[in-house]
């Protein structure tokens, strides 16, 4: 993947939240551009990749916060001096 956006065109719109609402549940949309926010250093394709190691270690617990964001991807991409 390249430092684009791809496009996903459907036939159909589709309204997460409203789905979610339907099923009585919810979810917090996190974007590559909300790790850039915190590290603008990285290009796209290394804030979506902070993104998904958010998402697969992510705790119930803890949760995924700015902090939580800051500490992986300084771990996956240590900034320079």
């Amino acid at each position: 993947m390249n430092d684009t956006i791809e496009s996903h065109e459907t036939t159909t719109n589709c309204d997460i939240h409203e789905m979610l609402a339907r099923r009585k549940e919810i979810a917090v949309i996190w974007s590559w551009e909300d790790v850039q926010m915190q590290r603008p250093d990285l290009t796209m394709d290394q804030a979506w990749e902070v993104l998904k190691r958010c998402e697969r270690y992510h705790d119930a617990c803890l949760g995924l916060s700015w902090e939580v964001i800051d500490i992986i991807a300084e771990e996956m991409f240590p900034e320079a001096e």
